[in-house]
């Protein structure tokens, strides 16, 4: 099911002791638009801090109450590796936060996560994991020390310009987030005045023109296309058939199909 930036945001994360706090912005993989941390906000009134936590910890999501249960002590969060969420996350970051809560790494496979799909398949059990990783493994996390993780802030993003090929089109307002992968399926975007009435849905994999530095991104379909698609309605819950209309409106393969065929293997890099 799809969910919305905001409706994330809203929930209150709970700890395996009591709630553990609010989420204050989410950051996503620029290249594979998937979301890979949530920044939190520490209800510990002796320890106030921002601290990132993985989808990999997730559990229960009550999305009724807004609730998301993670499977973490507030020690544990307290006790991880202290990462400024307000500068750029450098992969040996990655490496260090990864290492401490027993994690494999997402990245280096062909999957949204590793070879998979979807972030609790990266759990293993504590005796699988080892401290450090050998042969082909080690070559791997030695060359990906130094990799850009790509990461952006949802929060600086939100209010970027978007253009289409004859002009502007308006400004990203939300992300429509796949609550099994955190896949970003759907980048929403607040008409102009061109045209009064709708917000428009656009995916993120047909952005082809994405310039962070100067807060615009562009799309190669005209504004007279985008406004032939089908309509978004945020009220009403989206269906695949309705996924189905609108990629074959803009001539598009589903999101659906390339995943189903990549046929994924849960093989990770471990930490």
């Amino acid at each position: 099911m799809l969910h919305s930036a905001d409706d994330l945001k809203a929930c209150q994360i709970q700890s395996i002791d009591d709630d553990l706090g609010t989420i204050n912005d989410l950051y996503f993989d620029d290249e594979a638009w998937v979301i890979r941390y949530l920044v939190v906000a520490t209800n510990n009134w002796f320890f106030k801090r921002e601290a990132l936590i993985s989808p990999i910890a997730l559990g229960k999501l009550d999305w009724l109450n807004k609730k998301m249960r993670v499977t973490l002590s507030q020690k544990q969060v307290d006790d991880s590796p202290d990462i400024s969420v307000h500068k750029p996350v450098s992969r040996q970051q990655e490496i260090k936060y990864f290492g401490y809560y027993g994690y494999p790494i997402y990245w280096g496979g062909g999957g949204l996560w590793g070879e998979g799909l979807y972030p609790g398949g990266l759990v293993l059990a504590n005796d699988q994991i080892s401290e450090q990783p050998n042969g082909v493994e080690a070559k791997a996390y030695a060359q990906s020390q130094n990799n850009d993780p790509h990461l952006r802030s949802w929060e600086k993003v939100k209010g970027f310009v978007v253009h289409g090929s004859d002009g502007e089109i308006g400004y990203i307002r939300d992300l429509l987030i796949d609550d099994q992968t955190f896949a970003v399926r759907y980048v929403v975007v607040k008409a102009n005045d061109w045209w009064i009435g709708h917000d428009i849905l656009v995916s993120p994999q047909w952005f082809n023109d994405m310039d962070w530095s100067d807060t615009s991104v562009k799309v190669n379909h005209t504004r007279a296309e985008v406004k032939a698609a089908p309509i978004y309605d945020s009220s009403v819950q989206m269906d695949r058939e309705w996924e189905i209309a609108m990629h074959k409106h803009y001539e598009k393969t589903g999101y659906w199909h390339k995943e189903l065929d990549s046929s994924p293997k849960q093989k990770t890099i471990l930490l």
